[in-house]
């Protein structure tokens, strides 16, 4: 009875040590998403402002606007990541005809969308980390 006794409180100390290092779950993954931010990130290279926006099911959203030759950095509103269907990001340049915009994208919650807008507008670059 000695040996069986040892091996439980073994295991118990065992089963307690894995519990105590698994991270806390509050009943879904998609409730953690929630909590992450998701970025996008503009570097200007172009001499024009630029006004950025989120294009989601026929409809666009303002995200900002970023300076010529300038930086960005701006969260996406919860609405317009993740679920179902994707994203596009719009670069439209102040007083210019020609604008930038992104393929499809398919973003999760706490992502982030590097994007890099050059002089010549066609040679633009996105990435998603």
């Amino acid at each position: 009875m000695g040996k069986r006794m040892g091996s439980l409180v073994a295991a118990l100390v065992t089963s307690a040590s894995l519990a105590a290092c698994a991270p806390a779950m509050t009943g879904s993954e998609d409730v953690a998403f929630r909590n992450e931010q998701t970025m996008l990130v503009v570097e200007n290279n172009n001499w024009t402002d630029m006004t950025l926006y989120v294009l989601r099911d026929g409809s666009r959203a303002r995200v900002g606007s970023v300076t010529g030759l300038g930086h960005g950095r701006f969260k996406l509103p919860d609405a317009l990541v993740g679920g179902a269907g994707d994203i596009r990001i719009l670069a439209d340049p102040l007083g210019a005809g020609e604008r930038f915009v992104s393929h499809p994208l398919t973003i999760m919650p706490g992502q982030e969308i590097r994007l890099r807008l050059e002089n010549n507008i066609a040679l633009s670059s996105y990435s998603v980390w």
